[in-house]
This record gives C-alpha cells, structure tokens and sequence, in this order.
C-alpha cells in the first residue's frame, strides 16, 4: 500500500446536499468539508460566497502548526517545497511522526461550513486548476457561469466551456469541475452524450493525448472522428451566437 502511493498527495472538497420539505417549498442546507486548496463557491444573484478556505503554508494559523511541528515556510510552500498545509498523502510531511496527526506539519483534517440555499442559488466546485493565477477568481468564475446559464441550461456545455476557456488563459495544471444547481432534474435526464474538446498537438503533451484517445474511444469515436465532432460542435455554437445576435440587432 506504502510503495503504491508513495509520496504522492491530493486536496479533496466534500458537499453534502440536505432537502427539506416545508410549507413553503423544498429548502436545502449543504455542507462542505475543505481539505487543501479545492474551492467551493455559491453564486447567489450573480454574486460570489466563498464556503471554503484555502490550506496554505503562509496562513497565519497554518504556518504556526508547522513551526511547531519542527518545519518552515519558504515562498509560501512547506520547507520550500509543499504548496498546501492540509491534505492527503504527502507522507514525508506527515511529522514528527510521534506527534497527534492534527499537530503535524502538514495534516488531514478538514474545515466545514454549513449553508443554507435556495433552488435560485447553484454551487461551484472545482480544483486549483480553476483558479490559478489570474485565470479565475471566486467572483469571476460565478459572474462567468452567471451569464453562461442565461444562454443554456445545458450545465454540461456549461462546464465544458469553462474548461475550454481556462486552457484558452493557460491554465496548466489539472482542472476538475461541477456545477450544481438546487432544483427537480428528473426532466433534465438526456441520456449518455460524448461532447469532444479541443485536440492539441505537440510533443509536450503526450499525456494529453492519451488522455483524449481514451475518452474519445469510450464515447466511441475515433481521434479523428471527435475533432471533426468538435469543429462541428463549434460551427453550430457560432451560428446560434451570430443569430441571437441578428435577432437582437433587428429594428422593431
């Protein structure tokens, strides 16, 4: 078990969604549990709650732990290395290793917050991937999706786009992403449907490619097949967007 996950680690983010059924309606209260720096945002009216915290070394609180525990910070990461305060893994950080887990450098234990929703709310989570740099921020990506649900209630295509556009702002680390919305989906329920991305080339992105292979292959196409998918995909979306666009323009 050792030797298989080595010193490898991963953050993780937790939602749990309570339903309750009121005289006025269906209420939802969700609870997150935040271990690293995976974020979970609520967007409510078009504007951004943060119910999760980042776990890194340079917080205050974060970085006293780890002083104690016999580490140091250095350019925000733990011993100069570790990015995150808090996750999974990172054996060779879990020390000394005769102290209490939650009193190690860097520890498993996980913050929460209890919210309280509404069906007009959706929540947002996703890994750092998302966030790095200026690729989004909290307040961005809710503003983004916003406007994004007011063009499609596809939250598959939602996501897909959201994806696309943070490679498109060099987005270079691992992005994993959901979208959810506090209401009846039982008419929502489309069935299985392959939606292709872009296909990059290079010889730096060979992991990519595999990757794209295998996806490509359970939705059942071919490489070649999914690009063409893709272009076509892409055809339609522009003619959709340029004939809102004449529909609006058009004199009444």
């Amino acid at each position: 078990m050792n030797d298989y996950f080595g010193d490898d680690g991963s953050t993780v983010i937790f939602t749990l969604v309570e339903t309750k059924e009121t005289e006025n309606g269906v209420k939802y209260k969700i609870i997150v549990a935040n271990i690293g720096d995976s974020r979970s945002v609520l967007g409510r009216n078009g504007t951004s709650i943060s119910l999760s915290e980042d776990h890194k070394p340079n917080n205050s609180l974060e970085q006293s732990r780890i002083v104690e525990a016999g580490g140091y910070v250095s350019m925000n990461r733990v011993r100069g290395n570790l990015a995150l305060s808090r996750a999974f893994g990172d054996r060779s950080y879990k020390v000394p290793v005769e102290f209490p887990p939650e009193k190690q450098q860097v520890i498993v234990v996980p913050d929460y917050s209890v919210t309280e929703v509404t069906s007009e709310d959706f929540l947002f989570i996703a890994c750092d991937g998302i966030f790095e740099g200026d690729i989004f921020t909290r307040e961005s990506v809710v503003e983004w999706i916003t406007n994004k649900l007011k063009e499609t209630d596809d939250l598959a295509m939602v996501m897909a786009d959201l994806l696309e556009v943070c490679l498109l702002r060099g987005s270079r680390d691992n992005m994993s992403a959901m979208l959810v919305q506090f209401k009846d989906g039982r008419d929502y329920d489309r069935g299985d449907e392959y939606i292709p991305g872009p296909y990059y080339e290079g010889q730096k992105l060979g992991k990519f490619q595999d990757a794209y292979k295998q996806f490509a292959e359970k939705g059942g196409f071919t490489v070649e097949e999914s690009r063409k998918k893709y272009e076509e995909l892409e055809v339609k979306k522009k003619g959709q967007t340029n004939g809102s666009s004449s529909e609006t323009s058009t004199p009444q």
